[in-house]
């Protein structure tokens, strides 16, 4: 089949409304960079759309994480791409699928009109050919980072990705480096495997509207929950990196594969296909996003005897880092978030450590360089040049993405004529107050950052656990790290409403969907709240977890 008429093998979520028949995710939209095609990309709800099963029904949650397979994704489009283009047959057959194109509405033009569209792309990609080496660069990062990764487990698997280390490949390893006769060649100084998960994050953070529906449940995928209030974190991220929004997405855009056009010799040359009032909107859609209340048609009535004894261990076990009251707030409104460093809470470090690591090589960018203590090598021994008992001086990660990031944000801004006062409403600037990214070296603490702790509202929904989605239940976190499963199956969407997660014993057929919790990254001990309850005591948590 055509790549794009099996993409529910990825984890992608059908949408029988769209004529188009794309599933939910993915989008038609065209920029400088498709030749004037239409391109099929990927959009926020592909990872923070999900669904849960139950005995054949489903209930469809907007926010939730879901069981996307993005690294797999990416991989299987660029190989299809690369076919395509060394087997003359599958472009034959490509080409004539672009020129099966609607043409009907041009009626007794179309004849004319179909060859004369093509002449047309084809002259935009002639004329174009700097817009066409930057979509390649995408296309030689990828290769790379595929011929460097694990064959046992090629990608991060379903709900989860390496989005730290995937965004750092395609930044950092484009900063130009021309070879002898002016051509572009992928950094490699700055690759890093992809071997430091994070689960998608879960998109609201508040209890629910009151004119929240009581229930959000359906047995048919066409009807969609409703959306409502979303807001507001004052540092964002796992790793809690970063407190600006837009530069948050404008990296991750950048690290899901936005093209950009640096012209070195002029800076008022600039082209890129980050679409930034779209993003913004998207944004603040998301802001809308409640989290959802438990279908109790589909999962069964919560018992509110046993919910409300929950809510007592709960306030002992839990609200001391995971509640947050009008104290816990900025002037602005704000929530304070509490952030735990990796040795503090005990869950794997892998992705704390790894968005630590310096940059080898940052090109022509300025940073100011850090100094980094015998003790932060041992801490970085892993990371590209730092040698463990060597202290050193190094470019470190969070000032370079910002570094490299606001550049291409103030051009894309001045490209697309968005003023001063429109970027500082896009920015939220009058709740955040400026810009900030933490310094991944604070003199006083070891050279990584913490882990967020986020409300647990409708955290019911968000399975798996742990940032790094290594814990498949609520009931699985709350025992002692020995007892959790050590491998287990992400990819099927079956719910267990008893432990309030994925089905542990499920099986499947798909490619990376066994998570091994003793692989580097996948480490599922840690976050002991909760482990020395009773098993009494432990249910009636669960239970009042339903109605957060």
């Amino acid at each position: 089949k055509p790549f794009v008429e099996n993409l529910g093998r990825y984890g992608l979520l059908p949408d029988p409304g769209r004529d188009d028949g794309l599933p939910v995710g993915l989008t038609v939209a065209s920029n400088p960079f498709t030749f004037g095609m239409d391109f099929v990309g990927v959009n926020c709800a592909a990872c923070h759309v999900g669904e849960l099963h139950r005995e054949g029904k489903a209930v469809r949650v907007d926010g939730a994480p879901n069981m996307f397979n993005l690294q797999l994704f990416y991989s299987d489009a660029i190989d299809a791409v690369m076919a395509a283009t060394s087997d003359r047959g599958k472009l034959w057959r490509a080409l004539k699928r672009l020129g099966r194109q609607d043409y009907g509405r041009y009626g007794l033009a179309a004849p004319f009109v179909r060859p004369a569209t093509l002449i047309y792309y084809g002259a935009n990609v002639l004329v174009h050919r700097d817009r066409l080496d930057a979509r390649l660069e995408l296309v030689d990062v990828i290769k790379v980072a595929k011929e460097q990764r694990d064959p046992k487990h090629p990608t991060s698997g379903f709900g989860r990705l390496d989005a730290f280390d995937g965004t750092r490949n395609f930044i950092f390893t484009r900063l130009r480096k021309a070879d002898a006769d002016g051509g572009f060649k992928v950094n490699t100084a700055n690759m890093v495997k992809l071997d430091a998960p994070v689960k998608f994050p879960w998109l609201w953070s508040r209890k629910a509207s009151p004119l929240a529906p009581a229930e959000v449940y359906f047995d048919q995928p066409e009807k969609f929950p409703r959306v409502w209030g979303f807001k507001d974190y004052d540092w964002i991220e796992w790793t809690v990196d970063t407190n600006t929004v837009m530069e948050r997405n404008f990296t991750e855009t950048l690290g899901a594969g936005a093209t950009v056009v640096l012209d070195p010799k002029s800076a008022s040359l600039f082209e890129s296909s980050v679409p930034i009032e779209d993003m913004h909107d998207l944004e603040w859609l998301a802001y809308y996003i409640d989290p959802p209340k438990w279908p109790a048609s589909l999962f069964g009535e919560i018992k509110p005897d046993l919910a409300a004894a929950g809510e007592v261990i709960f306030k002992k076990q839990c609200a001391g880092c995971h509640e947050y009251g009008d104290d816990r707030r900025t002037p602005t409104g704000l929530i304070k978030l509490n952030a735990m460093r990796p040795e503090e809470v005990g869950t794997d470090s892998t992705a704390a450590l790894r968005i630590a690591c310096p940059i080898p090589d940052i090109g022509a960018l300025t940073v100011p360089p850090k100094s980094y203590s015998v003790e932060d090598s041992q801490l970085l021994k892993d990371c590209a040049g730092v040698k463990a008992g060597q202290a050193f001086s190094g470019n470190p990660f969070a000032k370079t993405v910002q570094v490299s990031v606001d550049s291409i944000k103030q051009k894309a801004y001045a490209a697309a004529s968005i003023d001063t006062a429109q970027q500082r409403a896009m920015e939220d600037l009058d709740q955040r107050g400026g810009v900030a990214w933490r310094d991944t070296l604070i003199d006083t603490q070891p050279p990584y950052g913490p882990y967020a702790a986020r409300p647990l509202y409708g955290i019911w929904a968000a399975a798996p656990y742990l940032h790094n989605g290594s814990v498949p239940t609520l009931y699985h976190l709350l025992l002692p790290p020995d007892q959790r499963p050590k491998t287990f199956v992400l990819g099927a969407r079956e719910y267990d409403p008893v432990k309030l997660g994925f089905v542990v014993d499920t099986a499947c057929s798909a490619q990376d969907c066994l998570v091994d919790t003793s692989e580097t990254g996948n480490g599922n001990a840690g976050h002991l709240w909760g482990t020395d309850l009773p098993e009494s005591d432990r249910m009636a948590l669960l239970e009042y977890l339903k109605t957060y």
